[in-house]
Order: C-alpha cells, then sequence, then structure tokens
C-alpha cells in the first residue's frame, strides 16, 4: 500500500522509450528562412540547429521532426523541420509547444511541440543526452 500524499515517482529508463536520432542536415536556404521566424535582431545563423536529430518516440514510419530554434518567449513555439528518411527537410514551421509535463518532482516540461506522437521527452532516454531542450 502506498502513501497517496507521496509525489509520484520519475519513471524509471528502463521504462522509458527509446529515441528515434535519425539525422539530417538543414539546408542552408531553411536556416535563413528559420532567422525570419524570430523577432528582428534578436537570433543569428549561429542560433539555428543545423545539423538535425529526429527527437521523438523511435518509429519505423512516417515524418522526422527536429527543433531548428526557440523563437522567443516561452508559449510561442518554436521553428521545426520534419524530413522523411534519406532526405532533407523541404520547409521549416513554427509549432507550439507541448503544454504536458511530467508527474515527478520538479514537474519536467515536454520538450516536443503541441500534438507530436509517440511519448513525451521526459519519458524518451537519449544514450547521447542531447534531446529536447
Amino acid at each position: 500500500m502506498t502513501d497517496a500524499t507521496q509525489p509520484p515517482r520519475p519513471r524509471p529508463s528502463a521504462l522509458r522509450v527509446p529515441i528515434c536520432g535519425e539525422r539530417t542536415s538543414l539546408p542552408h536556404h531553411l536556416a535563413a528562412a528559420a532567422l525570419a521566424f524570430a523577432p528582428a535582431g534578436t537570433a543569428e545563423v549561429a542560433d539555428v540547429e543545423q545539423h538535425l536529430r529526429c527527437t521523438l518516440q523511435h518509429h519505423s514510419t512516417g515524418d522526422h521532426y527536429a527543433l531548428v530554434m526557440d523563437v522567443g518567449s516561452t508559449g510561442s513555439g518554436a521553428v521545426w523541420a520534419n524530413w522523411i528518411r534519406g532526405h532533407q527537410p523541404s520547409a521549416v514551421v513554427v509549432l507550439l509547444d507541448c503544454d504536458v509535463t511530467s508527474l515527478a518532482p520538479g514537474r519536467e516540461p515536454c520538450c516536443e511541440f503541441a500534438g507530436h506522437p509517440g511519448a513525451h521527452s521526459f519519458d524518451i532516454t537519449d544514450p547521447f543526452g542531447i534531446s529536447g531542450r
């Protein structure tokens, strides 16, 4: 029997799901397009992630997604790229942030976009420790 007043425990890493990790690069013209989403004078080329890695739960079908750049304040979303395996992204888009937080102490927010498929970032294991934002 557990005490209902105790906070829930974080998921052990053995219960987490693996990250996808599919890689591609962002074409230069899309890096410039990403900058256009930032408020004037607040971002530069160095702020744009050009070496992309899918941060979603491991999947064998569907698009891959990677964060390209934050666009400003919390709640304003971020610039994301999506692509299919073997190809580079063809566009960048601003997607709102996922608003789910973990039940674990510290209430870690999900680092994905709203409506993303698969597990939330706090339930994904990344052996390289670079997923999320």
